[in-house]
């Protein structure tokens, strides 16, 4: 069944219309007709399975039949800190960290990182709708949050709020990954994954990661490519937390 990202004014009362870009995609896309039933989300956790009424490019009117919380959100709030690089990688971590059930996103500019500048509103827009359309195809109750880039100064900083804060380095002095998660007491609230650019983060970044309490860990003894290093360390933090399997 069809999910879709709705205005949360949009499902309030029983009978419901469905207007703008959305109207058009069931109409002239998707070729739905009365009848036929969506899921609707508000971004809150909840989501409405509707029937379609009536329906025209410019408007379509709907009534709700069923409203539940999906349970599909992890119970340890993930958070990737990715290393900004090039548009098309990018791209691909936000999509699939969506997927695996991040919570939120913030590119970070590191020394080595390709972008230092400003990014615009509209590449920013753009990775707002790729996350609401990776959360829509994966069945996820809530869309991601995204942090404009900051600084590993300041992203560091932000993170070190009594998390567990994670930074992959190849330092053979860094720990297994496995091995840091295993001594924890219990299952963490939030872990803050942080993950380096193309030929990774400089000592001095670690070293200032360590003085913020962040742990450096090891993904392993093979070098990963920054897009696909905090898609393996989700999904192996998401195994050994028990979120997937269920």
């Amino acid at each position: 069944m069809h999910r879709f990202f709705v205005p949360p004014s949009w499902l309030e009362g029983e009978r419901l219309s469905l207007t703008g870009p959305l109207a058009h995609q069931l109409v002239r896309v998707l070729r739905m007709r009365p009848g036929d039933h969506i899921v609707l989300l508000d971004n809150s956790g909840w989501a409405v399975e509707v029937e379609l009424d009536q329906l025209t490019p410019q408007s379509v009117q709907a009534h709700p039949v069923h409203r539940w919380q999906p349970q599909t959100e992890p119970r340890t709030r993930l958070c990737l800190y990715q290393a900004l690089t090039s548009e098309k990688k990018l791209d691909w971590v936000l999509q699939k960290g969506t997927e695996l059930g991040a919570a939120c996103f913030t590119p970070t500019i590191t020394r080595r990182s390709l972008l230092q500048g400003d990014v615009s509103e509209n590449k920013l827009e753009r990775w707002r709708r790729i996350l609401t359309e990776a959360a829509e195809q994966s069945g996820r109750a809530r869309i991601p949050e995204l942090t404009p880039p900051m600084s590993l100064e300041q992203a560091l900083s932000q993170a070190a709020d009594g998390h567990l804060s994670l930074i992959a380095t190849v330092e053979p002095t860094a720990r297994p990954l496995r091995a840091v998660l295993e001594s924890q007491a219990a299952a963490p609230q939030q872990v803050d994954l942080f993950i380096g650019p193309e030929g990774g983060f400089e000592p001095a970044e670690i070293e200032l990661a360590r003085q913020q309490g962040v742990q450096p860990i090891s993904l392993g003894p093979r070098i990963l490519r920054t897009e696909t290093a905090g898609i393996v360390a989700l999904a192996a933090i998401s195994y050994a937390l028990g979120e997937m399997g269920q």
